[in-house]
Protein backbone atom coordinates (compact mmCIF):
# COMPACT_ATOMS: atom_id res chain seq x y z
CA UNK A 1 0.00 0.00 0.00
CA UNK A 2 1.31 3.25 -1.04
CA UNK A 3 1.79 6.03 1.86
CA UNK A 4 -0.62 8.51 0.19
CA UNK A 5 -2.57 7.84 3.07
CA UNK A 6 -1.56 10.01 5.75
CA UNK A 7 -1.20 13.07 3.80
CA UNK A 8 -3.55 15.63 2.01
CA UNK A 9 -3.12 18.79 0.15
CA UNK A 10 -3.05 22.15 1.43
CA UNK A 11 -4.73 24.51 0.42
CA UNK A 12 -6.81 22.39 -2.20
CA UNK A 13 -7.32 18.26 -1.39
CA UNK A 14 -5.54 16.32 -4.54
CA UNK A 15 -8.61 15.20 -7.12
CA UNK A 16 -8.49 11.43 -8.17
CA UNK A 17 -10.39 9.34 -10.65
CA UNK A 18 -11.72 6.23 -8.15
CA UNK A 19 -11.36 5.37 -4.25
CA UNK A 20 -9.02 2.47 -5.80
CA UNK A 21 -7.04 4.46 -7.66
CA UNK A 22 -6.81 7.53 -5.34
CA UNK A 23 -5.54 5.53 -2.17
CA UNK A 24 -2.47 3.87 -4.44
CA UNK A 25 -1.05 7.09 -6.43
CA UNK A 26 2.51 8.21 -5.48
CA UNK A 27 2.69 10.99 -2.90
CA UNK A 28 2.64 14.09 -5.46
CA UNK A 29 5.73 16.93 -4.01
CA UNK A 30 3.70 20.23 -3.55
CA UNK A 31 1.71 17.65 -0.96
CA UNK A 32 2.47 18.14 3.20
CA UNK A 33 1.91 15.81 5.89
CA UNK A 34 -1.53 15.14 7.90
CA UNK A 35 -0.29 15.66 11.36
CA UNK A 36 1.04 18.92 10.11
CA UNK A 37 -2.09 19.98 8.12
CA UNK A 38 -3.73 19.99 11.49
CA UNK A 39 -1.50 22.11 13.73
CA UNK A 40 -3.05 24.94 13.38
CA UNK A 41 -6.30 26.26 12.30
CA UNK A 42 -5.18 28.08 8.80
CA UNK A 43 -3.92 25.15 7.37
CA UNK A 44 -6.94 23.05 8.64
CA UNK A 45 -9.48 25.66 7.13
CA UNK A 46 -7.79 25.50 3.96
CA UNK A 47 -8.09 21.68 4.55
CA UNK A 48 -11.74 22.04 4.42
CA UNK A 49 -12.39 25.02 1.86
CA UNK A 50 -10.33 22.03 -0.88
CA UNK A 51 -13.16 19.69 -0.26
CA UNK A 52 -15.27 22.49 -1.50
CA UNK A 53 -13.27 23.70 -4.74
CA UNK A 54 -13.11 19.98 -5.27
CA UNK A 55 -16.99 19.94 -4.83
CA UNK A 56 -17.67 22.64 -7.36
CA UNK A 57 -14.85 22.59 -10.36
CA UNK A 58 -16.08 20.05 -12.25
CA UNK A 59 -16.46 20.92 -15.51
CA UNK A 60 -19.56 19.01 -16.40
CA UNK A 61 -22.63 18.49 -14.50
CA UNK A 62 -21.24 16.58 -11.51
CA UNK A 63 -22.35 15.31 -8.18
CA UNK A 64 -22.50 18.37 -6.29
CA UNK A 65 -22.04 20.87 -9.04
CA UNK A 66 -25.42 20.14 -11.04
CA UNK A 67 -25.65 16.54 -11.91
CA UNK A 68 -27.93 15.66 -9.30
CA UNK A 69 -30.37 18.13 -10.08
CA UNK A 70 -30.16 17.68 -13.89
CA UNK A 71 -29.99 13.69 -14.08
CA UNK A 72 -32.90 13.03 -11.30
CA UNK A 73 -34.88 15.77 -13.04
CA UNK A 74 -34.42 13.56 -16.36
CA UNK A 75 -35.32 10.27 -14.64
CA UNK A 76 -38.35 12.10 -12.62
CA UNK A 77 -40.98 13.70 -14.38
CA UNK A 78 -39.46 17.42 -14.23
CA UNK A 79 -37.11 17.49 -17.50
CA UNK A 80 -36.37 15.95 -21.12
CA UNK A 81 -33.12 16.59 -22.86
CA UNK A 82 -32.96 17.62 -26.58
CA UNK A 83 -29.14 16.10 -27.08
CA UNK A 84 -28.48 12.54 -28.64
CA UNK A 85 -26.18 11.44 -25.99
CA UNK A 86 -25.68 9.02 -23.15
CA UNK A 87 -27.14 11.28 -20.96
CA UNK A 88 -30.81 10.24 -22.51
CA UNK A 89 -30.65 7.23 -20.99
CA UNK A 90 -31.71 8.91 -17.47
CA UNK A 91 -34.75 10.46 -19.21
CA UNK A 92 -35.18 7.31 -20.48
CA UNK A 93 -35.37 5.24 -17.21
CA UNK A 94 -32.62 2.80 -18.69
CA UNK A 95 -29.40 3.65 -17.37
CA UNK A 96 -26.67 1.32 -18.68
CA UNK A 97 -24.01 0.30 -15.96
CA UNK A 98 -21.58 1.18 -18.10
CA UNK A 99 -22.97 4.54 -18.25
CA UNK A 100 -19.95 6.83 -17.62
CA UNK A 101 -21.71 9.93 -16.39
CA UNK A 102 -23.43 7.73 -13.83
CA UNK A 103 -19.90 6.59 -12.87
CA UNK A 104 -18.57 10.02 -12.31
CA UNK A 105 -21.50 10.37 -10.00
CA UNK A 106 -20.44 8.12 -8.05
CA UNK A 107 -16.79 7.98 -8.03
CA UNK A 108 -16.69 12.05 -7.34
CA UNK A 109 -18.64 11.42 -4.24
CA UNK A 110 -16.59 9.20 -3.00
CA UNK A 111 -13.87 11.40 -3.81
CA UNK A 112 -15.23 13.89 -1.63
CA UNK A 113 -16.03 10.96 1.34
CA UNK A 114 -12.13 10.07 1.65
CA UNK A 115 -11.30 14.12 1.61
CA UNK A 116 -13.89 14.42 4.29
CA UNK A 117 -12.81 11.23 6.17
CA UNK A 118 -9.26 12.26 6.15
CA UNK A 119 -10.39 15.97 7.39
CA UNK A 120 -12.03 14.15 10.18
CA UNK A 121 -9.67 12.21 11.00
CA UNK A 122 -7.04 14.43 11.12
CA UNK A 123 -8.87 17.17 13.46
CA UNK A 124 -9.27 14.44 15.93
CA UNK A 125 -5.98 13.77 15.89
CA UNK A 126 -5.17 16.64 16.62
CA UNK A 127 -3.21 17.71 19.84
CA UNK A 128 -2.45 21.41 19.18
CA UNK A 129 -5.63 23.08 17.55
CA UNK A 130 -7.83 24.97 19.66
CA UNK A 131 -10.69 23.10 21.56
CA UNK A 132 -13.03 25.71 19.68
CA UNK A 133 -11.39 25.33 16.01
CA UNK A 134 -11.20 21.51 16.30
CA UNK A 135 -15.23 21.59 17.14
CA UNK A 136 -15.42 23.99 14.39
CA UNK A 137 -14.04 21.88 11.75
CA UNK A 138 -14.84 18.51 12.68
CA UNK A 139 -19.14 19.57 12.76
CA UNK A 140 -18.36 21.19 9.45
CA UNK A 141 -16.25 17.94 7.99
CA UNK A 142 -19.25 15.51 9.46
CA UNK A 143 -21.80 17.96 7.69
CA UNK A 144 -20.31 17.97 4.42
CA UNK A 145 -19.94 13.81 4.62
CA UNK A 146 -23.62 13.63 6.33
CA UNK A 147 -25.00 15.45 2.93
CA UNK A 148 -22.87 13.04 0.36
CA UNK A 149 -24.21 9.94 2.16
CA UNK A 150 -27.68 11.43 1.79
CA UNK A 151 -27.48 12.02 -1.60
CA UNK A 152 -25.44 8.86 -2.43
CA UNK A 153 -28.12 6.65 -0.71
CA UNK A 154 -31.20 7.91 -2.27
CA UNK A 155 -29.62 7.85 -5.76
CA UNK A 156 -28.26 4.26 -5.35
CA UNK A 157 -30.03 2.43 -2.13
CA UNK A 158 -27.47 0.19 -0.16
CA UNK A 159 -23.86 1.72 -0.60
CA UNK A 160 -20.52 0.98 0.16
CA UNK A 161 -20.48 2.95 4.49
CA UNK A 162 -16.50 4.26 3.82
CA UNK A 163 -15.69 5.82 7.27
CA UNK A 164 -12.10 6.06 7.41
CA UNK A 165 -9.25 6.46 5.36
CA UNK A 166 -7.77 2.88 5.85
CA UNK A 167 -7.29 1.40 2.13
CA UNK A 168 -6.95 -1.79 3.64
CA UNK A 169 -10.45 -1.55 5.48
CA UNK A 170 -11.90 0.16 2.35
CA UNK A 171 -11.14 -1.70 -1.03
CA UNK A 172 -13.63 -4.44 -0.40
CA UNK A 173 -16.36 -2.96 1.43
CA UNK A 174 -19.84 -4.42 0.70
CA UNK A 175 -22.82 -2.73 0.25
CA UNK A 176 -24.60 -1.15 3.90
CA UNK A 177 -28.06 -1.27 3.70
CA UNK A 178 -29.63 2.47 3.45
CA UNK A 179 -31.22 2.22 7.02
CA UNK A 180 -27.74 2.00 8.88
CA UNK A 181 -26.43 4.42 6.07
CA UNK A 182 -29.29 6.66 7.36
CA UNK A 183 -28.34 5.91 11.28
CA UNK A 184 -24.17 7.12 10.16
CA UNK A 185 -25.53 10.12 8.60
CA UNK A 186 -27.98 11.08 11.20
CA UNK A 187 -25.38 10.55 14.08
CA UNK A 188 -22.55 12.84 12.16
CA UNK A 189 -25.41 15.55 12.08
CA UNK A 190 -26.50 15.06 15.28
CA UNK A 191 -22.82 15.15 16.75
CA UNK A 192 -21.89 18.25 13.94
CA UNK A 193 -25.13 20.25 15.41
CA UNK A 194 -23.68 20.20 19.29
CA UNK A 195 -20.27 21.05 17.50
CA UNK A 196 -20.54 24.02 15.55
CA UNK A 197 -21.28 27.55 16.76
CA UNK A 198 -24.34 29.28 15.87
CA UNK A 199 -22.65 31.77 14.57
CA UNK A 200 -19.75 31.67 11.70
CA UNK A 201 -17.82 33.98 10.02
CA UNK A 202 -18.70 32.21 6.63
CA UNK A 203 -22.18 33.58 5.89
CA UNK A 204 -23.47 31.23 4.35
CA UNK A 205 -20.91 29.46 2.10
CA UNK A 206 -19.75 26.63 4.55
CA UNK A 207 -21.78 23.86 6.42
CA UNK A 208 -22.51 25.67 9.55
CA UNK A 209 -24.65 25.03 12.98
CA UNK A 210 -27.88 25.61 10.86
CA UNK A 211 -27.10 24.00 8.16
CA UNK A 212 -26.56 20.86 10.17
CA UNK A 213 -30.07 20.70 11.71
CA UNK A 214 -31.63 21.55 8.33
CA UNK A 215 -30.30 18.42 7.06
CA UNK A 216 -31.16 16.75 10.29
CA UNK A 217 -35.05 17.75 9.67
CA UNK A 218 -34.62 16.20 5.87
CA UNK A 219 -33.63 12.86 7.45
CA UNK A 220 -36.00 12.68 9.99
CA UNK A 221 -38.44 13.39 7.52
CA UNK A 222 -37.24 10.45 4.82
CA UNK A 223 -37.00 8.35 8.11
CA UNK A 224 -40.45 8.88 9.03
CA UNK A 225 -39.30 10.51 12.55
CA UNK A 226 -42.51 12.89 12.22
CA UNK A 227 -41.77 14.05 15.77
CA UNK A 228 -38.17 15.07 15.25
CA UNK A 229 -38.46 16.16 11.88
CA UNK A 230 -40.61 19.08 13.35
CA UNK A 231 -38.80 19.58 16.01
CA UNK A 232 -35.26 19.86 14.08
CA UNK A 233 -37.34 22.02 11.07
CA UNK A 234 -38.70 24.27 14.18
CA UNK A 235 -35.26 24.82 15.51
CA UNK A 236 -34.40 25.89 12.71
CA UNK A 237 -37.65 28.24 11.60
CA UNK A 238 -37.11 29.69 15.41
CA UNK A 239 -33.84 30.77 15.43
CA UNK A 240 -34.76 33.60 13.10
CA UNK A 241 -31.90 34.05 11.84
CA UNK A 242 -33.39 33.07 7.99
CA UNK A 243 -36.23 35.21 6.72
CA UNK A 244 -38.27 33.88 3.57
CA UNK A 245 -37.73 36.18 1.12
CA UNK A 246 -40.69 38.23 -0.13
CA UNK A 247 -39.35 38.69 -3.86
CA UNK A 248 -38.83 35.13 -5.76
CA UNK A 249 -35.90 36.73 -8.07
CA UNK A 250 -34.13 37.54 -4.31
CA UNK A 251 -34.18 33.61 -3.38
CA UNK A 252 -30.80 32.43 -5.02
CA UNK A 253 -28.84 36.36 -5.11
CA UNK A 254 -25.93 36.55 -2.47
CA UNK A 255 -27.10 38.41 0.34
CA UNK A 256 -30.37 35.97 0.44
CA UNK A 257 -32.03 35.37 3.76
CA UNK A 258 -33.66 32.52 2.81
CA UNK A 259 -30.61 30.37 1.89
CA UNK A 260 -28.99 28.47 4.87
CA UNK A 261 -25.74 26.68 3.42
CA UNK A 262 -25.01 27.66 -0.16
CA UNK A 263 -21.60 26.86 -2.69
CA UNK A 264 -19.47 30.23 -3.75
CA UNK A 265 -18.31 29.75 -7.38
CA UNK A 266 -14.79 28.13 -8.28
CA UNK A 267 -14.45 27.59 -11.39
CA UNK A 268 -13.69 31.06 -13.74
CA UNK A 269 -16.53 32.47 -15.49
CA UNK A 270 -19.31 30.60 -13.44
CA UNK A 271 -21.47 31.47 -11.14
CA UNK A 272 -23.52 28.35 -11.02
CA UNK A 273 -23.03 25.05 -12.96
CA UNK A 274 -26.86 24.84 -12.89
CA UNK A 275 -27.14 28.41 -15.01
CA UNK A 276 -24.74 27.63 -17.02
CA UNK A 277 -25.82 24.46 -18.14
CA UNK A 278 -29.49 25.03 -18.03
CA UNK A 279 -30.05 28.57 -19.48
CA UNK A 280 -28.67 29.36 -23.04
CA UNK A 281 -27.29 32.82 -23.82
CA UNK A 282 -29.93 33.27 -26.48
CA UNK A 283 -33.57 33.20 -25.81
CA UNK A 284 -34.13 31.25 -29.16
CA UNK A 285 -31.70 28.63 -28.42
CA UNK A 286 -32.71 25.03 -28.60
CA UNK A 287 -31.90 24.45 -25.12
CA UNK A 288 -30.47 20.75 -23.20
CA UNK A 289 -32.57 20.82 -20.76
CA UNK A 290 -36.26 21.54 -21.08
CA UNK A 291 -38.93 21.35 -18.13
CA UNK A 292 -41.40 18.28 -19.26
CA UNK A 293 -45.66 19.76 -19.87
CA UNK A 294 -45.79 17.07 -16.55
CA UNK A 295 -44.07 19.68 -14.40
CA UNK A 296 -45.03 23.38 -16.33
CA UNK A 297 -48.91 22.22 -16.51
CA UNK A 298 -48.60 21.39 -12.32
CA UNK A 299 -48.48 25.30 -11.93
CA UNK A 300 -51.55 27.29 -12.00
CA UNK A 301 -51.27 30.52 -14.39
CA UNK A 302 -51.24 33.20 -11.79
CA UNK A 303 -48.58 31.04 -9.98
CA UNK A 304 -45.54 33.66 -9.54
CA UNK A 305 -43.03 30.77 -9.69
CA UNK A 306 -44.16 29.80 -12.72
CA UNK A 307 -43.30 32.88 -14.22
CA UNK A 308 -40.10 34.37 -12.18
CA UNK A 309 -38.28 30.25 -12.23
CA UNK A 310 -39.17 29.56 -15.35
CA UNK A 311 -37.94 31.28 -19.20
CA UNK A 312 -39.61 30.40 -22.50
CA UNK A 313 -36.83 30.18 -25.38
CA UNK A 314 -38.57 30.15 -28.16
CA UNK A 315 -36.81 28.52 -31.86
CA UNK A 316 -39.07 28.09 -35.22
CA UNK A 317 -42.31 28.77 -33.50
CA UNK A 318 -41.74 25.92 -30.60
CA UNK A 319 -41.38 26.37 -26.82
CA UNK A 320 -38.97 25.34 -24.57
CA UNK A 321 -39.40 25.98 -20.66
CA UNK A 322 -36.21 25.59 -19.22
CA UNK A 323 -35.32 26.05 -15.19
CA UNK A 324 -34.46 29.44 -14.46
CA UNK A 325 -33.51 30.22 -10.46
CA UNK A 326 -30.66 30.46 -11.28
CA UNK A 327 -30.58 33.08 -14.13
CA UNK A 328 -26.87 33.92 -15.40
CA UNK A 329 -25.26 31.89 -18.29
CA UNK A 330 -21.85 33.17 -16.97
CA UNK A 331 -19.97 34.82 -13.83
CA UNK A 332 -20.85 39.20 -14.20
CA UNK A 333 -18.23 41.33 -13.19
CA UNK A 334 -19.19 40.43 -9.50
CA UNK A 335 -20.77 37.39 -7.74
CA UNK A 336 -24.22 38.32 -7.62
CA UNK A 337 -26.14 34.16 -7.28
CA UNK A 338 -25.22 31.82 -4.37
CA UNK A 339 -25.40 28.13 -5.57
CA UNK A 340 -28.43 26.97 -2.75
CA UNK A 341 -27.95 23.39 -1.04
CA UNK A 342 -30.37 24.17 1.69
CA UNK A 343 -33.37 26.93 2.43
CA UNK A 344 -35.57 28.18 4.70
CA UNK A 345 -38.89 27.28 2.36
CA UNK A 346 -38.16 23.52 2.87
CA UNK A 347 -37.65 23.60 6.69
CA UNK A 348 -41.36 25.26 6.51
CA UNK A 349 -42.53 22.20 4.01
CA UNK A 350 -40.63 19.25 6.10
CA UNK A 351 -42.73 20.93 9.22
CA UNK A 352 -45.85 21.11 7.29
CA UNK A 353 -45.50 17.62 6.17
CA UNK A 354 -44.28 16.64 9.74
CA UNK A 355 -47.47 18.30 11.15
CA UNK A 356 -49.80 16.65 8.86
CA UNK A 357 -48.55 12.68 9.13
CA UNK A 358 -49.25 14.06 12.97
CA UNK A 359 -52.52 15.04 12.03
CA UNK A 360 -52.06 18.69 13.34
CA UNK A 361 -54.09 20.31 10.63
CA UNK A 362 -54.00 23.88 11.11
CA UNK A 363 -50.56 23.84 12.05
CA UNK A 364 -49.57 22.38 8.69
CA UNK A 365 -52.10 24.76 6.92
CA UNK A 366 -49.84 27.64 8.54
CA UNK A 367 -46.65 26.62 7.35
CA UNK A 368 -47.34 25.53 3.14
CA UNK A 369 -49.67 28.71 3.35
CA UNK A 370 -46.73 30.81 4.21
CA UNK A 371 -44.56 28.71 0.69
CA UNK A 372 -48.23 29.61 -1.43
CA UNK A 373 -48.29 33.37 -0.28
CA UNK A 374 -44.84 33.78 -1.57
CA UNK A 375 -45.95 32.44 -4.41
CA UNK A 376 -49.28 34.38 -5.07
CA UNK A 377 -51.46 32.02 -4.09
CA UNK A 378 -54.54 31.94 -1.86
CA UNK A 379 -54.18 30.35 1.55
CA UNK A 380 -55.87 26.38 2.33
CA UNK A 381 -58.25 25.90 4.79
CA UNK A 382 -60.50 22.84 6.17
CA UNK A 383 -58.21 19.93 4.48
CA UNK A 384 -58.52 16.39 5.90
CA UNK A 385 -55.24 14.66 6.79
CA UNK A 386 -55.02 12.83 3.29
CA UNK A 387 -55.79 15.41 1.14
CA UNK A 388 -53.51 18.26 3.24
CA UNK A 389 -50.14 15.41 2.53
CA UNK A 390 -51.06 15.25 -1.23
CA UNK A 391 -51.38 19.19 -1.22
CA UNK A 392 -48.04 19.24 0.39
CA UNK A 393 -46.70 17.04 -1.79
CA UNK A 394 -47.77 19.10 -4.48
CA UNK A 395 -46.06 22.37 -3.07
CA UNK A 396 -43.20 20.61 -2.49
CA UNK A 397 -43.03 19.50 -6.15
CA UNK A 398 -43.21 23.17 -7.16
CA UNK A 399 -41.48 24.98 -4.87
CA UNK A 400 -38.09 22.64 -4.88
CA UNK A 401 -38.43 22.12 -8.66
CA UNK A 402 -34.82 21.45 -10.17
CA UNK A 403 -33.08 21.87 -6.99
CA UNK A 404 -30.84 18.78 -5.30
CA UNK A 405 -33.18 15.20 -6.68
CA UNK A 406 -35.93 16.53 -4.46
CA UNK A 407 -39.00 15.58 -7.08
CA UNK A 408 -37.00 11.95 -7.20
CA UNK A 409 -36.69 11.73 -3.58
CA UNK A 410 -40.07 12.41 -2.90
CA UNK A 411 -41.55 10.35 -5.46
CA UNK A 412 -39.91 6.93 -3.84
CA UNK A 413 -39.87 8.09 -0.22
CA UNK A 414 -43.28 8.18 -0.90
CA UNK A 415 -44.53 5.52 -2.58
CA UNK A 416 -45.80 7.67 -5.45
CA UNK A 417 -43.01 6.61 -8.20
CA UNK A 418 -44.70 3.72 -9.83
CA UNK A 419 -48.02 5.25 -10.52
CA UNK A 420 -46.66 8.82 -11.46
CA UNK A 421 -43.93 7.45 -14.01
CA UNK A 422 -45.31 4.29 -15.56
CA UNK A 423 -47.87 6.35 -17.18
CA UNK A 424 -45.25 8.73 -19.01
CA UNK A 425 -42.20 6.89 -19.26
CA UNK A 426 -42.76 3.16 -21.67
CA UNK A 427 -39.75 2.19 -20.14
CA UNK A 428 -40.54 2.31 -16.29
CA UNK A 429 -40.27 -0.84 -14.46
CA UNK A 430 -40.17 -0.39 -10.35
CA UNK A 431 -36.28 -1.11 -10.18
CA UNK A 432 -35.04 2.27 -12.01
CA UNK A 433 -36.07 3.54 -8.60
CA UNK A 434 -32.24 3.42 -7.76
CA UNK A 435 -29.76 4.17 -10.62
CA UNK A 436 -26.93 1.26 -11.18
CA UNK A 437 -23.86 0.33 -9.33
CA UNK A 438 -21.61 1.45 -12.00
CA UNK A 439 -20.18 -2.18 -13.75
CA UNK A 440 -16.28 -0.51 -12.83
CA UNK A 441 -16.90 -0.76 -9.83
CA UNK A 442 -18.07 -4.01 -9.36
CA UNK A 443 -15.00 -4.88 -11.40
CA UNK A 444 -12.94 -3.96 -9.19
CA UNK A 445 -14.68 -5.18 -6.02
CA UNK A 446 -16.19 -8.50 -5.75
CA UNK A 447 -18.10 -8.05 -2.54
CA UNK A 448 -20.24 -5.02 -4.50
CA UNK A 449 -23.39 -6.29 -5.81
CA UNK A 450 -25.50 -4.86 -8.50
CA UNK A 451 -29.42 -3.08 -7.65
CA UNK A 452 -32.11 -5.50 -8.98
CA UNK A 453 -32.67 -4.54 -13.04
CA UNK A 454 -29.55 -3.94 -14.33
Amino acid sequence: MKNSLSYVIVPFILIFTSCQKFVEIDLPKNQIATAYVFEDSVNTNAAIAGIYVDMLQAFNLGFSSGGITAFTGLSSDELYHTANNQNQEFYAVNILPTNTTNLNLWTSAYKFIYEANACIEGIRNSNTLPENQKNLFLGEALTIRAFLYFNLTNLYGAVPLILTTDYGKNRLLSRTDEHEVYSQLIADLQSAKSLLPKTSNYNNTRAGHYAASALLARAYLYTKNYDAAREEASYVINSQRYAIEADLDDVFKVGSKEILWGFAPVYPGRETWEGYYFVPTSTTAVPTYVITDELLNSFDDNDLRKHNWMRINTNSGTDYPIPYKYKLNAMQTSVSERYSVLRLAEQYLIRAEAYAYLNEISPAEDDVNIIKGRAGLLPVSGNIQSGLIDLIQQERRREMMCEWGHRWFDLKRTGLIDETLAPIKPNWRPTARLFPIPQTEIDNNPNLSQNNGY
